[in-house]
């Protein structure tokens, strides 16, 4: 059971610089090329001068750019780094019932706004609760740790303060980390670059917000991107 990834035109390059969060260049059979990065992230671990990548034609009509780089080699692993899939990946992980602890719960509504935020999903159980669900893409992984942010986040420390607060409001709340890098074995909040989000999550956790982290695998041969299990929380 996988995801396909419907791209038609995939090529491998180089990385060659970032010019700013959402653009960098590449060069693909000689030539040099920018490219759009949708992962908000800073990918400092990943997006070396001469790594290899993926790119394909960026089709957006809004493009600024002529190509879109979807993922990174890292030491002989492929890396997931095109966050605008994140939320496809979910739905197809919920779908299939491939996440153990949400057998039952189906799609509600995506982009759910409540308290001044808005999350990736409402979610519904088979007995009829709500549970409001946020998606974090994760693809730094030292060690086998898997951590989660690469760069401070302020909206991230929002989206669990406001996770807690729905749990006063009757709903179930959830952070669900989505490693893209095949070498994870445990996922950790990064507490050295965001000690405050770290803290928020783990006292989300004490107080009832539940934590899950799972890891996909992109097979770069047939463009699929297969289910690698749920791992292992460590919170402190």
């Amino acid at each position: 059971m996988s995801f396909k990834l419907n791209y038609d035109g995939v090529k491998r390059g180089l990385f060659l610089k970032r010019l700013n969060r959402f653009r960098c260049m590449v060069e693909v059979d000689g030539r040099v090329y920018s490219a759009h990065i949708h992962d908000p992230g800073r990918l400092n671990e990943l997006l070396k001068f001469g790594s290899e990548v993926l790119v394909r034609p960026h089709y957006s009509s809004a493009r600024k750019t002529e190509l879109y780089l979807f993922a990174v080699n890292s030491g002989g692993s492929w890396v997931l780094v095109d966050s605008a899939l994140h939320n496809k990946i979910f739905q197809w992980l919920l779908n299939s019932e491939l996440i153990p602890n949400l057998h039952g719960y189906s799609i509600s509504r995506a982009e759910y706004e409540y308290s001044g935020s808005r999350f990736d999903f409402l979610l519904e159980s088979r007995f009829g609760g709500k549970a409001i669900l946020e998606v974090k893409g994760c693809t730094l992984v030292l060690n086998g740790f898997a951590l989660f942010p690469d760069a401070p986040t302020v909206r991230g420390r929002r989206h669990v303060k406001c996770l807690i607060k729905a749990l006063n409001d009757g709903y179930e709340s959830i952070i669900f980390f989505l490693v893209t890098h095949p070498e994870a074995e445990i996922f950790k909040p990064n507490w050295d670059v965001d000690e405050e989000f770290s803290k928020a999550l783990l006292e989300a956790y004490g107080l009832g917000v539940k934590v899950y982290a799972c890891k996909v695998v992109l097979n770069v041969d047939s463009m699929e991107i297969s289910w690698g299990g749920m791992l292992p929380i460590q919170l402190t």
